[in-house]
């Protein structure tokens, strides 16, 4: 009986795993009928996700299909990094997202053969540049001076500058 409750509770909770799972045309036809700040996020995901359909591919020695499924990737990765700045929604889990991808990408480039990196790397620094400009776009801007701080600096700068010069005639 006891065999019998663990081997059931086994199989709920892969059946769980695999629901919670999605696969990427799943989150594709998803991601269509989505609002635009749920679509940025579903498109980075997708994006994470089809570095690991990459991968496998390029393991099988599917060279052509791996080069199309990455930029595959750049193409959601783009659609993701546009919507989070058009939609200033869900910005920092993009950024996280396209982290990741990148940080996967690059690991699977590191397998590679040596013909097929340079087109992967492209790819890579791609998404790093789509990273840092999201990343830049969800991190405060740094507070300008007013007016009477600056003029306060100068005069701070001035009375130091003074005292300098009185110090080298002495």
């Amino acid at each position: 009986m006891t065999k019998l409750f663990s081997i059931l509770t086994l199989l709920s909770l892969m059946l769980v795993a695999s629901a919670e799972q999605k696969t990427v045309d799943q989150l594709k036809a998803e991601a269509e009928h989505a609002e635009p700040g749920q679509q940025g996020r579903l498109y980075a995901e997708i994006a994470e996700k089809l570095v690991a359909v990459a991968d496998k591919q390029f393991t099988d020695a599917e060279s052509v299909k791996g080069h199309a499924t990455v930029q595959e990737i750049l193409q959601y990765a783009t659609k993701a990094h546009d919507l989070a700045i058009e939609t200033r929604k869900k910005m920092k889990e993009t950024e996280k997202s396209l982290r990741e991808c990148h940080r996967r990408l690059e690991n699977m480039k590191r397998t590679l053969a040596a013909e097929d990196r340079p087109r992967v790397e492209a790819v890579e620094k791609e998404l790093e540049d789509l990273r840092k400009k999201c990343l830049n776009l969800c991190s405060p801007r740094p507070r300008r001076r007013t007016t009477n701080e600056n003029r306060n600096q100068n005069i701070r700068s001035i009375a130091v500058a003074e005292r300098r010069r009185v110090r080298k005639k002495a």
